[in-house]
């Protein structure tokens, strides 16, 4: 790679602006790890001192993130999400400009534990949908989420719900149940085996553990539901009323 020498620009500065714009334009992708500082300094033909600065700087800016004995990897983009909001997850990857997706892990009719019966006011045993499903946003999966809903209320949910379809927008449209507000319980948990294989991250790696539950316009609770998603990939908002 040929550097401007005539230019009063230093060069790990010029170097710094050849990364950043790479990753701009996808030849490193976000959580991707970038060519080793030796393998930088043959490609641009400098010294590991100038390497090294350039990607200092692109620490510093939050582009790139080192790893102790792993390497330095792009910086994966953090979702903004905001805790006292109402919307589903569908609702909240189109507000980002993202594509959501999501994968049904299980769908299955069960009772209703005490815990479960009490957050839904509803009675133990009664028949409910524990729905499981992993989100994903661009193809990347960014939530686990277990959900419970009282069948006795949204009879036949279990053959309405789609893939790809919010699950809000089927509460509206079949039961003319609209979310107006929700409670949320929030802590910070390490990975375990099963969260890293959904996750794709690290056992031990920090997750929020969200648990929510929703309300209607009446303040009868709709669903309990259990987000999980890596701390570095969200950060939870606060906005002041206004």
């Amino acid at each position: 790679m040929k550097l401007n020498s005539s230019t009063t620009q230093p060069l790990y500065m010029q170097i710094r602006q050849m990364l950043q714009d790479d990753i701009k334009e996808g030849k490193y992708k976000p959580e991707e790890q970038i060519p080793t500082e030796a393998e930088l300094c043959e490609f641009y033909n400098v010294s590991r001192i100038t390497i090294r600065k350039a990607i200092e700087e692109l620490v510093r800016e939050g582009s790139l993130t080192r790893i102790p004995r792993r390497g330095t990897f792009v910086t994966n983009q953090k979702f903004h999400n905001e805790l006292i909001s109402v919307s589903g997850f569908s609702e909240f990857s189109h507000q980002l400009g993202m594509i959501p997706n999501s994968r049904i892990l299980k769908s299955e009719i069960i009772e209703a534990s005490y815990e479960v019966a009490n957050r839904l006011s509803i009675e133990e045993g009664s028949p409910v949908l524990e729905l499981e499903r992993l989100m994903y946003v661009n193809d990347h999966p960014l939530f686990y989420d277990i959900a419970y809903y009282s069948l006795l209320r949204f009879p036949n949910l279990e053959q309405k719900i789609a893939k790809d379809e919010s699950t809000y927008k089927i509460l509206s449209n079949e039961y003319q149940t609209e979310i107006v507000a929700n409670d949320k319980i929030i802590d910070v948990i390490g990975a375990t085996t099963e969260y890293a294989k959904f996750l794709d991250c690290d056992i031990g790696s920090n997750l929020y553990k969200i648990v929510k539950i929703a309300f209607d316009s009446n303040d009868e609770p709709v669903h309990l539901s259990t987000f999980v998603c890596e701390t570095k990939k969200v950060n939870l908002t606060v906005h002041r009323a206004r």
